[in-house]
C-alpha cells in the first residue's frame, strides 16, 4: 500500500496534478483490463473450435466489441474515482454516473448475445427448414428484437435516474395502437403467413387449387406477405397471406403426390359391356406403357358400366397416377387409345341423338331424329 500511496502523491505532483493522475490510472486500467478480455475471449474461441456448433463461434464474436466498450467504461471509472473520488455533476456522483454507463453496456451485450443467438439460428437452422418463411422473416425479426432492447434498456437507465417512465410507457402504448390500426392488413398477413408455417397446411413445390377460384398451380414460397403460386401458363400468382387463411386450399401433394383420376366414356347401346369394359381396359394398359404416367402397380386399373345416358352407356375408367399433372397427358392419350381400341373391336361411339314427334292437323305423327355431333 505504501507503494501506491507514494506512486499517487508523485502523480498529483507532476504537471497537470489531479488530470494526469486520472489520465495515468485510466491508459494503464484500459491497458490490462482491454488484453484480459482478449485473452478470456481466445481461450473461449480455442475451446469453442471443439464443438460441432457454430453458436459460441458467432457469441465469441459478437460479444467482443461490447466487452471492449465495458473494459474502457470501467477503467474510466477507475480513472475518475482516483483522481475525482468526490466530484458531483449534475446532482450525480460519479459512480451513479458510471453505474448508468455500465447499465448501458449491459444492453449493448444483452443484443449482441440475442443477435449472436438468431444469426445463429439463420444460419444453421432456418435452411434445413423445408420452408423459406424463416429465412426471408428472420432478418426483420432480429431488427425488431434489437429495438426492443434498446427500448426497454432505455426505459430502465432513465427509471434509475429518476424520470417517471409510466407517461412514457403509455404513450408508446398508444402509438403501438396506432401503429397497429395503421398496418392493420399488413399485420393480418403476417401472422397468417405465421400460422401456415407453423401448421403447414401448404409447402413450397405443393401442387394446390383455391376453393372458389381459378388459382391453381404450384406453390413457390410462403412469404411473410404473401404466397407465389406458380400457373400452369407460367405465371406467377401472389395471393395475400390472409386469404390464403381463410380459403379451402385443395392440396393434391398432400398426404402424397400419387392420387386416382376418374375418367368418362361413352358406347352404344349396342356393344355389349364386357366388350366395353375389356377395351376401355386394353386402353389404360398401352397408356401406362406409353407413358408411365399411370401407376398401376399401385392399384389395379378399373373400368365399369356406370349409368344408361340419352343415347349411349356411360362408362368410368380408374387409374393411378404419380401426380395431379399427370392427370393431362393420361386423359389426352386415353383419348386416342380408346379411339383406337374401340375401332379395333367395332364397338361405336353414338353421337347424341334426338326425336321429336311432330302431329299433323290429320293427327298423324311425324317422326324427326336430331343428331348432335360434330359440325352440328
Amino acid at each position: 500500500m505504501a507503494y501506491l500511496d507514494e506512486a499517487y502523491s508523485f502523480l498529483l505532483g507532476l504537471p497537470g496534478g489531479q488530470i494526469t493522475l486520472a489520465l495515468a490510472v485510466f491508459v494503464v486500467s484500459a491497458f490490462v483490463l482491454y488484453y484480459a478480455v482478449m485473452v478470456l475471449i481466445a481461450l473461449f474461441k480455442k475451446l469453442s473450435s471443439k464443438t460441432k456448433t457454430t453458436l459460441d463461434d458467432i457469441l465469441a464474436d459478437k460479444v467482443r466489441r461490447p466487452m471492449k466498450i465495458i473494459s474502457i467504461v470501467v477503467a474510466a471509472f477507475l480513472a475518475a474515482g482516483a483522481a475525482y473520488p468526490d466530484a458531483v455533476v449534475w446532482g450525480h456522483s460519479t459512480f451513479e454516473i458510471f453505474k448508468v454507463l455500465l447499465m448501458f453496456c449491459a444492453v449493448i451485450l444483452i443484443d449482441a448475445i440475442v443477435d449472436g443467438l438468431m444469426m445463429w439460428y439463420g444460419k444453421e437452422i432456418a435452411p434445413k427448414t423445408s420452408s423459406k418463411f424463416d429465412d426471408e422473416i428472420f432478418p426483420l425479426f432480429r431488427k425488431i428484437a434489437r429495438v426492443l432492447i434498446y427500448v426497454l434498456g432505455l426505459l430502465i437507465i432513465l427509471s434509475e435516474l429518476g424520470v417517471e417512465i409510466a407517461p412514457l410507457i403509455a404513450g408508446l402504448g398508444i402509438a403501438g395502437l396506432a401503429v397497429a390500426l395503421a398496418l392493420q392488413d399488413t399485420l393480418g398477413n403476417f401472422f397468417a403467413g405465421v400460422y401456415m408455417t407453423a401448421d403447414k397446411p401448404i409447402r413450397p413445390n405443393d401442387y394446390i387449387k383455391l376453393d372458389g377460384t381459378e388459382v391453381e398451380g404450384t406453390v413457390v414460397e410462403v412469404g411473410w406477405r404473401s404466397t407465389k403460386i406458380l400457373t400452369l401458363a407460367n405465371n406467377y400468382v401472389f395471393v395475400p397471406n390472409s386469404k390464403m387463411a381463410q380459403t379451402i386450399i385443395t392440396n393434391f401433394y398432400s398426404p402424397e403426390t400419387r392420387m386416382g383420376y376418374v375418367m368418362d366414356f361413352t358406347a352404344s347401346y349396342d356393344d355389349e359391356p364386357e366388350k366395353v369394359v375389356e377395351a376401355l381396359l386394353e386402353a389404360a394398359k398401352e397408356v401406362e406403357k406409353k407413358t408411365g404416367k399411370i401407376r398401376a402397380e399401385v392399384g389395379p386399373n378399373w373400368a365399369r358400366a356406370d349409368s344408361f345416358g340419352d343415347s349411349a352407356v356411360n362408362y368410368k375408367v380408374g387409374v393411378q397416377v404419380a401426380t395431379y399433372v399427370d392427370r393431362y397427358a393420361v386423359k389426352g392419350e386415353m383419348v386416342r387409345e380408346v379411339y383406337h381400341q374401340f375401332k379395333k373391336r367395332g364397338i361405336s361411339i353414338p353421337y347424341p341423338i334426338r326425336t321429336v314427334y311432330l302431329k299433323g292437323n290429320e293427327g298423324e305423327k311425324k317422326e324427326i331424329r336430331i343428331k348432335k355431333g360434330r359440325g352440328a
